[in-house]
């Protein structure tokens, strides 16, 4: 038996995945209500809860709530996202109230040990952060989170710490990411399972633990929605078709004696299966090596995109290509 760890998933319809599955958690990167009051100027995502069950044939052992989406619909949205993982018995964590210490960390059972999970979103993601007041995701501070590792280390068999964070579309981390995932592993975390980019990034071991800085998008579906809410209505639409390196992912697993292993897989014509092709391996070694790189990589992108897609650049385009 396995846990196999999924990265960011927004479900439009059921899907089928073409490989064998036993236990699992995933970041639910969205509520699972459109009901609600739309956060402001932003792309809002929702989804519904049945096509879990539908698309899995089960129910995860947990999902992460920490991610930047996950209060595009409010307060009453996220009480009905609660409502419907407690009602189908789903644990989760990342988001909440501060006082509930935004439900991190959840404590599953797996292979009759105890697993910790923690999640937290970079200020970086534009979340909605929980305060006493408020729901929200955790945020991601290295002095708390350290102090949650620390608290938890002795009561459970194995922590697992999911950051929401990295810059969009890039395949490696900032420097400022690996400097927190190490310091997470000095103390005392297993393995950093990240999320957020939408593509997959780069993987290290740094002494003997894992990090993946990001799984890319597991099942992220295709957008054509109302967007930039500014209080009184929508104001535009977001159309996007996942490109390939949005519809690719790996997937982390855990056997029963937490010896860690991964594989990648790909989205297609809505079927998840595995699928072989090499995944990033360059990380910076210091913050201005990684803008030298994420500038060098915004202007192949940039190229890639108009290549896709020809058509005249316009003045905003041509001065981003220039100050890249």
């Amino acid at each position: 038996m396995k846990l196999s760890f999924f990265g960011d998933t927004v479900l439009d319809k059921a899907y089928k995945i073409d490989f064998e599955i036993d236990k699992f958690v995933f970041n639910l990167e969205s509520p699972l209500s459109c009901e609600g009051t739309p956060a402001l100027h932003k792309v809002n995502i929702c989804q519904d809860s049945s096509y879990i069950a539908e698309t899995f044939k089960s129910i995860p052992l947990a999902v992460s709530l920490a991610n930047n989406h996950i209060m595009d619909f409010g307060e009453e949205a996220f009480a009905k996202t609660k409502a419907s993982l407690e009602i189908q018995s789903i644990p989760f964590f990342g988001a909440g109230l501060k006082g509930e210490n935004f439900n991190n960390p959840s404590i599953i059972k797996f292979a009759g040990k105890k697993i910790g999970l923690f999640g937290y979103s970079c200020a970086s993601t534009h979340p909605v952060f929980g305060d006493d007041n408020s729901n929200g995701s955790a945020i991601l501070a290295l002095e708390s989170m350290i102090l949650d590792i620390e608290l938890l280390k002795l009561e459970v068999d194995f922590i697992v710490v999911q950051p929401h964070w990295g810059v969009q579309e890039i395949p490696f981390p900032r420097f400022s990411d690996r400097e927190i995932a190490h310091s997470l592993i000095d103390a005392g975390a297993d393995i950093i399972i990240g999320h957020h980019a939408h593509v997959i990034q780069s993987h290290e071991i740094y002494k003997d633990k894992h990090i993946f800085y990001g799984l890319g998008n597991f099942i992220f579906s295709d957008l054509d929605i109302p967007t930039r809410h500014d209080g009184e209505k929508f104001t535009a639409r977001r159309i996007k078709k996942q490109e390939i390196e949005h519809r690719r992912s790996m997937v982390v697993t855990l056997d029963k004696n937490f010896e860690v292993d991964f594989f990648t897989v790909v989205l297609e014509d809505g079927v998840v299966s595995r699928s072989d092709f090499t995944i990033p391996k360059w990380l910076p070694n210091s913050r201005e090596n990684f803008q030298k790189k994420l500038s060098f990589h915004n202007k192949k992108a940039m190229f890639r995109r108009f290549i896709r897609n020809p058509k005249l650049p316009n003045m905003g385009h041509l001065k981003s290509l220039i100050n890249k």
